[in-house]
């Protein structure tokens, strides 16, 4: 028996899913880096992080007879605006949302037109709870701690 693994993902913008995805791109950065210190061994010693900063960036077709949405029109500063990404098992909410940017292209005859849109977030929320490399959960941990 093969393990199957996750070809697609989904996005849904406060519970309403975006249709048509072609590619999607979650990105969390704590902008970790080495410091540099002047040591006898030419190596660094030590890391320091940055903010975190969380970026989500997703590409639809264009179809031609309904229109495209247009999240670049939604008011960010007054409504809370959530983004939710779904892959195989993995789900994650994304909070905070504010607009980017967006681009809208007609690539060339013979190929479907793409709206790619950029986002970043204040805030990710993993909605699973698991993981196969981290098989653990936060009480195991307490307790493990002699919390």
């Amino acid at each position: 028996m093969s393990t199957l693994y996750a070809d697609r993902g989904f996005v849904s913008i406060n519970g309403v899913e975006v249709l048509d995805v072609e590619s999607i791109t979650v990105r969390v950065s704590d902008g970790t880096k080495h410091v540099p210190t002047m040591t006898r061994n030419r190596r660094f010693t030590g890391t320091v992080k940055g903010n975190r900063e969380i970026s989500c960036n997703f590409a639809i077709a264009v179809q031609n007879t309904l229109a495209t949405p247009k999240i670049e029109m939604i008011d960010y500063q007054n409504n809370n605006v959530a983004l939710t990404f779904e892959q195989g098992a993995d789900i994650y909410t994304l909070v905070n949302m504010d607009f980017v940017d967006v681009e809208q292209a007609a690539p060339g005859v013979g190929t479907e037109g793409k709206k790619t849109f950029n986002t970043i977030f204040l805030d990710m929320i993993q909605q699973v709870g698991n993981s196969s490399l981290f098989p653990t959960s936060l009480s195991s941990i307490l307790s493990a701690s002699g919390s």
